[in-house]
């Protein structure tokens, strides 16, 4: 039981923060979401892979504003997108380029 409650707090999180970026995108603000999208895409990254990379940053910025006990953080929020997709994964084309 306890971990059908997990899942489904995991695939409502999911849901939520996938809400969050395609309201982002539609309203183009912060501007910097499309841009890390398509920089993320033109990387080699899926779309799917670009949100799921694009999740992880607002859900470090969210946990931050939890454990704070602070309102969002914009600065931190854009540096994290910049960095994308570090921490997470290597970046792509490093990869390809590196096999060859």
């Amino acid at each position: 039981m306890e971990k059908k409650i997990s899942e489904e707090m995991n695939e409502r999180l999911s849901t939520a923060i996938q809400a969050v970026i395609k309201q982002q995108i539609a309203e183009n603000d912060p501007p910097e979401t499309v841009e890390t999208l398509e920089r993320l895409t033109d990387e080699g990254f899926t779309q799917k892979e670009a949100y799921l990379l694009i999740g992880k940053a607002i859900s470090r910025e969210v946990a931050e504003m939890l454990v704070v006990g602070q309102s969002l953080n914009l600065e931190r929020f854009l540096a994290a997108l910049e960095e994308l997709p570090a921490p997470f994964v290597l970046p792509k084309k490093q990869d390809k380029e590196d096999e060859t």
